[in-house]
């Protein structure tokens, strides 16, 4: 099939790159469309999850050559396996995360391989966790979906960490860290004996959140998190602002987390990598009530990196909570 297909790369964010980006409502990075000879989508799908499911999807459009327009009034008339899967990639490739989950939803039930069905539950899953991020769905309707994973001990071991992962950063970034606990206890249930390297990587990551916010440990927490960074990380500007930054999240620590920041913004060697560590001291100085040093350090920022919006956004932040303590 593949024989049929043409491989054209295109750089979105360069010359005729960008204007194609904005024809075709590129979103996201890597985006592959698949267009007749005139220039009309047929395909479309985002992110390589290896060469067997990209060279499916490629043999699905050389199958079904009709329009992305076609197929969703054909689908209309008559659903088919086929078109929920490729209308369902579709909608994901738009960030229309509820239309892809609608879609992939029918082509699971319609899946008669309880195999390719787990296929299915993983892109409702992504695009359910995706879509939370945005504020298409709740916390709870992705958590219906991550435990037919996580709870199932036939599923693969790293998978199943994986989605725990996945939902304890949802519950952190979306105001529901309590929902948080039962993934961190579970993670760390399910990995007690394993033996993967991968899977004790993960395992020592959820250690450092298990001793945070289920043991209530933070000092354990911070000697977990340090003996999980690389070797050498304290010489390294983007380790130190990861690490300066994990700090800021979770309000512990910021005394060396700001120490270590201002190291990352001397070992830095782009103007837009210390902008963007400065900007992650800034955010420890106005977390200690420094916020005369958070206006500085910004202000630092935006002349290193001037044409960076959120730098000045920034700037309105800090500055107007230092006038409001100054008025007392």
């Amino acid at each position: 099939m593949l024989e049929q297909a043409i491989l054209y790369p295109i750089d979105s964010e360069k010359g005729e790159g960008i204007e194609l980006a904005k024809r075709f409502s590129v979103r996201g990075y890597p985006t592959f469309k698949m267009v007749n000879d005139k220039a009309e989508e047929i395909e479309c799908w985002i992110g390589f999850e290896g060469p067997d499911k990209w060279s499916a999807v490629v043999a699905a459009g050389v199958a079904d050559p009709r329009t992305l327009a076609a197929k969703a009034e054909a689908y209309e008339a008559e659903p088919t396996l086929a078109l929920a899967r490729s209308l369902g990639n579709a909608a994901s490739t738009k960030y229309d995360f509820k239309a892809a989950v609608v879609y992939f939803k029918t082509a699971r039930e319609m899946e008669p391989d309880p195999v390719g069905g787990a296929v299915y539950t993983e892109s409702i899953l992504t695009n359910l966790y995706y879509g939370a991020r945005m504020g298409q769905f709740t916390f709870d309707d992705v958590d219906t979906e991550a435990r037919m994973i996580v709870d199932d001990p036939g599923a693969p071991l790293d998978s199943r960490m994986g989605v725990a992962s996945m939902m304890v950063s949802l519950a952190q970034s979306t105001d529901n860290a309590p929902k948080a606990i039962p993934y961190l206890e579970k993670a760390m249930k399910m990995s007690e004996d394993a033996t993967d390297e991968g899977v004790l990587a993960m395992r020592a990551d959820f250690a450092v959140d298990h001793a945070l916010h289920v043991e209530k440990d933070s000092a354990k927490a911070i000697r977990l998190k340090h003996a999980s960074m690389d070797e050498g990380w304290q010489k390294d500007a983007r380790a130190l602002n990861e690490f300066a930054w994990w700090c800021f999240e979770n309000d512990i620590n910021l005394e060396e987390a700001e120490e270590l920041a201002l190291k990352g913004v001397e070992l830095a060697t782009t103007d837009g990598e210390r902008a963007n560590i400065l900007d992650t001291a800034a955010e420890i100085c106005y977390a200690r009530g420094n916020y005369e040093e958070a206006v500085a350090r910004i202000k630092r920022a935006i002349e290193l990196d001037p044409d960076k919006e959120y730098l000045q956004n920034q700037l309105v932040r800090f500055e107007e909570e230092l006038q409001a303590k100054q008025k007392g």
